[in-house]
């Protein structure tokens, strides 16, 4: 197995990365800029810190790994979006580099490309997914699609909401399918680079979704409420100090766009994912 160094572990998604990478028997470095609280990580798992917005930190953090993962959000505001997920990506592949590591895979969003990229963390993302794919180390981009664990968001207060109409279908992945490829992915040994969209086999609608895990979670029958997307920009920018603002964006694109995720690479190259949305609503 690998020595894989991952940054934004303490993170949303960087969690599920860090006990897969851990689970397949790679050897992992959990790179957090403070120091994590007990039990955030595997017993398995070293930690080392490191900041991707200071170059010097990170060619100790990097030293005689193998790969490394990329799972990072630096929020709504725009110089620290940047500052994370443009300039650090970049320091990142550069430290990588000189390093010596095989291969960096980032984790990054459908919506992060040119024709989808209206809001300033998709320009900073798709700037990041450039330094990667022009850099010296081989490279691999994952664009996530919808992650069924973000469906936890939509209870509030035990009850469901779906923000915005959002008419288009998702297709909705488990995180740990994800994780499982990025696994996969460090430690390809082919030497290109690729970029894949990611998202699951079972197309439904959000409103849907939402429904069907609310009814596992809670246990009860209740109608999902619609709050209007201009409403919930309103509030945010009132009341909610603008916490909302980099979600609120992602579901306007969402409402707009729907599901862009081009999955036959994916498929091809990594299989159909193993975690049906029904499996994974009865694991909940």
């Amino acid at each position: 197995m690998a020595r894989i160094a991952v940054f934004g572990g303490t993170g949303y998604l960087g969690g599920y990365a860090v006990r897969r990478l851990a689970a397949d028997g790679h050897h992992v470095r959990a790179l957090t800029r403070t120091e994590p609280a007990q039990d955030t990580f595997p017993d398995t798992v070293e930690t080392a810190r490191a900041d991707m917005t200071r170059p010097e930190t990170l060619p100790a953090a990097l030293e005689d790994m193998d790969g490394v993962l990329i799972c990072v959000n630096g929020g709504h505001d725009k110089a620290t979006a940047a500052a994370v997920e443009d300039t650090g990506v970049k320091a990142v592949a550069k430290a990588a580099a000189a390093a010596g590591v095989r291969r960096i895979v980032l984790i990054s969003g459908m919506y992060s490309q040119p024709a989808y990229a209206t809001y300033h963390w998709e320009q900073a993302k798709v700037r990041g997914e450039e330094h990667v794919l022009t850099g010296v180390v081989p490279a691999t981009v994952l664009r996530l699609g919808f992650i069924n664990e973000t469906l936890a968001q939509f209870l509030r207060g035990g009850k469901p909401v779906l923000i915005g109409k959002q008419p288009h279908p998702v297709r909705p992945i488990a995180a740990d399918d994800v994780m499982a490829a990025a696994s996969r992915a460090l430690v390809a040994e082919d030497g290109d680079n690729h970029v894949y969209d990611v998202a699951g086999t079972e197309a439904m609608g959000l409103r849907d979704a939402v429904d069907k895990y609310a009814r596992a979670v809670t246990g009860k029958e209740q109608a999902v409420r619609v709050m209007p997307l201009w409403f919930m920009k309103m509030l945010n920018a009132t009341v909610m100090g603008g916490k909302m603002t980099r979600p609120l964006g992602i579901m306007q694109t969402m409402d707009t766009h729907g599901d862009v995720t081009d999955t036959t690479d994916f498929f091809r190259d990594f299989g159909r994912p193993p975690t049906s949305f029904a499996d994974w609503l009865a694991q909940q």
